[in-house]
């Protein structure tokens, strides 16, 4: 019985669920496709995001737009929308439909709310409607026009063309909410690997100042790691160009940046780093940029902009003072470690326990059986 037993308890180890893992591949294929993932609270006034956006609550002034697109450089194909926001979206804003995505198509045609949404305007292009799906109340009015409104709660007057629809509450059969808050799961989980991963990678040199170019004569595979200092990022003399200059082609740059609280004070002006630097602010906790190129990855930190930053940014807290631009990510994944089907440290301490006691026991019952005879 006590030989079942523990057989039995290592099977049930072997096959409980396990809590997910983070997937940096799949946050790395979240810069691709998003121009601007804020995990908590975005907070606007005017400005623009060209790409795609997903954010848990949004508070807009001023007609925000989102989804403005940009001929050049975009974002690779993707089902997000324009616009996901896991909460509420207060305030006034902006749905760009049929906007171009550089090459890539369109940037999308809807914005998608869970909660309830404020004063909201559409503009569309090449003869497109824009859709809102929204899971809460509709709480002011708005022009409709001939693009398509749902909601699962209550509209305030004057909206004429909106369609009511409760399956799209909270807890109805198409919760809104619920859907996003799992896609917002997924991507706090794997971006905030993705910047632990890049954070724990061999680097070949620690910049101290931005004078002279980067030395890329021991970068591999398609990609280069560096660390810079807090000093180094916050020297008002800093000319971040310089430090690009002897970029190989084709190459991947990555930069994690130490300290807790940042102050930009230099200048990044080269639009070519857009699609191929991640900037890593794994330990940020707060992060104050000026103009900038390149993916910023700073899962931990409120993040704020004075002028237009270029390229997939990622935040807690993001406060826009600037434009947010394309195009995102398109570097290498070289670094990435290999996709396999290993169980996680933790799973295989549990079958090794399993295991060792089932083992130990058979062993007893032996030595009880040949002592009986």
């Amino acid at each position: 019985m006590r030989l079942f037993s523990i057989a039995a308890l290592a099977a049930a180890l072997a096959a409980s669920p396990a809590v997910a893992a983070p997937d940096p591949a799949a946050g790395l294929q979240a810069l691709r496709e998003l121009n601007l993932v804020v995990f908590d609270t975005l907070t606007t006034n005017g400005q623009e995001v060209e790409g795609r956006t997903f954010v848990g609550t949004l508070a807009a002034a001023n007609f925000t737009n989102f989804g403005i697109g940009n001929n050049s450089q975009g974002a690779a194909a993707s089902s997000f929308d324009v616009l996901s926001v896991v909460g509420n979206a207060t305030g006034s804003f902006r749905l760009k439909a049929g906007y171009q995505n550089g090459a890539n198509g369109i940037v999308g045609t809807t914005a998608r709310v869970g909660g309830n949404v404020g004063a909201m305007d559409f503009n569309t292009a090449g003869g497109v409607n824009g859709a809102l799906v929204a899971g809460g109340n509709l709480t002011a009015s708005f022009n409709i026009n001939n693009n398509s409104v749902r909601y699962g709660g209550t509209a305030a007057g004057g909206l004429n063309g909106a369609v009511k629809d409760g399956s799209l509450a909270a807890g109805g059969a198409n919760d809104v909410a619920a859907a996003l808050q799992v896609q917002m799961g997924a991507l706090q989980t794997n971006l905030t690997g993705l910047s632990n991963l890049l954070a724990t990678m061999p680097s070949l040199a620690t910049i101290t100042s931005t004078a002279t170019a980067l030395d890329y004569s021991g970068a591999k595979n398609g990609f280069a790691v560096f660390t810079m200092t807090e000093a180094a990022f916050e020297n008002q003399n800093a000319n971040f160009d310089t430090l690009f200059t002897g970029m190989p082609s084709g190459m991947t740059t990555i930069i994690n940046v130490l300290g807790a609280n940042l102050v930009e004070q230099g200048n990044l002006n080269s639009k070519l780093l857009n699609q191929t630097v991640i900037w890593n602010f794994n330990e940020a906790q707060s992060l104050s940029l000026k103009g900038f190129h390149g993916s910023v990855l700073a899962p931990n930190a409120s993040v704020s902009n004075s002028s237009a930053l270029e390229g997939s940014i990622v935040a807690r807290n993001f406060t826009l003072n600037g434009e947010i631009h394309l195009g995102t990510y398109n570097g290498t994944d070289s670094f990435l470690p290999p996709p396999s089907g290993v169980p996680e440290p933790a799973s295989w301490a549990m079958l090794l326990f399993g295991f060792g006691a089932l083992g130990v026991m058979v062993r007893r019952r032996r030595d009880v059986l040949a002592v009986a005879r």
